[in-house]
């Protein structure tokens, strides 16, 4: 049947958490209806944020056994009790089919232990893109996934930088979307930035760059870009950047095979920038991604740990534990 795995949630952590802690307040929270017990349930796709997230909320960790059979079926079972109330923290990251089902299965196993009220903490939302028809046939991936959870009944989502605004809209006034760029923006701030401005590789992420900017005092503008439904190519209509001697910071909510940050840095490279840095939210690296982006120039790659990696430089346990805090304290 496999060999036995336990949950070990590793101790490191970006280098910006520390300083992150002091937007916490560490007092205990239960809900006011009766003051229902809470704990925290870490999946396996988010040990390394769930360890930083059980730094700053006060709640004991559910233990339980996890392991993988031969042939690729997961396999849970509880080690310690649960109580009325849980958080569950699972990030829907590579590969993203085994995480929902990882997900749906952590979910099943906490209804059938009567846990009550389920807040579900989802960092790295899979799916997500296709949040309608773009081609006709086409399923509509995240209703899916919407339509699977409900049947659970999840009391409150916690998301991170959704791809548009219409993904919330499948979760209706449950869920909560939480934005990384604040916390990008101050991390940006530790190097010695040269007159940086801020560019997002289209229109729809332009709010990720004035986001940023306002934090470290920039200039923001976007790229002009199309993309070919059919064959996914990508044409970019250029703008008169004036980045000559300036440091660029590319942000973005997802990178993912790195094609268009790639072009990009190769375009304002062309325009004489000096350093370009490569930002998001969600670091999917698919391939050689990270190669391609250094060959073409970039200085350096800032993702957070929504989905773990090398460089998750930022944490984004933060912002999810003072959501909690607002949820519990309005319940």
């Amino acid at each position: 049947f496999g060999q036995e795995t336990r949950v070990q949630i590793p101790a490191a952590a970006p280098t910006t958490f520390a300083s992150q802690l002091t937007f916490i307040n560490f007092n205990r929270y239960t809900f006011t209806d009766g003051g229902i017990a809470l704990k925290l349930m870490i999946g396996p796709s988010s040990r390394g944020l769930g360890k930083r997230l059980s730094m700053l909320l006060p709640f004991d960790l559910i233990i339980f056994e996890w392991k993988v059979f031969p042939d690729g079926e997961s396999y849970f079972r509880l080690l310690s009790n649960v109580d009325d109330s849980v958080i569950l923290v699972h990030s829907l990251s590579p590969p993203q089919d085994k995480r929902v089902v990882e997900l749906f299965l952590l979910l099943k196993l906490l209804r059938d232990y009567k846990v009550r009220n389920i807040i579900l903490v989802v960092p790295y939302l899979a799916y997500m893109r296709q949040d309608k028809r773009f081609l006709d046939g086409e399923v509509v991936s995240i209703e899916v996934i919407a339509d699977l959870l409900k049947t659970y009944d999840i009391d409150r989502y916690v998301f991170v930088d959704v791809h548009s605004s219409e993904v919330l809209k499948f979760f209706g006034d449950r869920a909560v979307e939480l934005s990384a760029f604040p916390l990008i923006g101050d991390f940006l701030l530790k190097y010695q930035l040269v007159n940086p401005i801020i560019i997002a590789p289209d229109a729809k992420a332009f709010k990720y760059a004035e986001t940023v900017a306002k934090i470290i005092g920039a200039e923001s503008d976007y790229i002009v870009k199309r993309r070919d439904r059919s064959s996914g190519a990508v044409e970019s209509e250029l703008k008169e950047f004036n980045v000559t001697g300036r440091d660029v910071i590319l942000v973005d909510d997802i990178i993912s095979t790195g094609g268009t940050m790639v072009n990009a840095i190769k375009m304002f490279r062309e325009y004489g920038a000096n350093r370009i840095f490569a930002c998001c939210t969600h670091g999917l690296f698919i391939g050689n991604a990270v190669v391609n982006m250094f060959n073409a120039g970039v200085y350096d790659i800032i993702s957070t740990d929504t989905i773990e990696s090398y460089y998750s430089k930022v944490s984004v346990a933060p912002i999810i534990a003072s959501a909690i805090n607002l949820l519990l304290n309005k319940h």
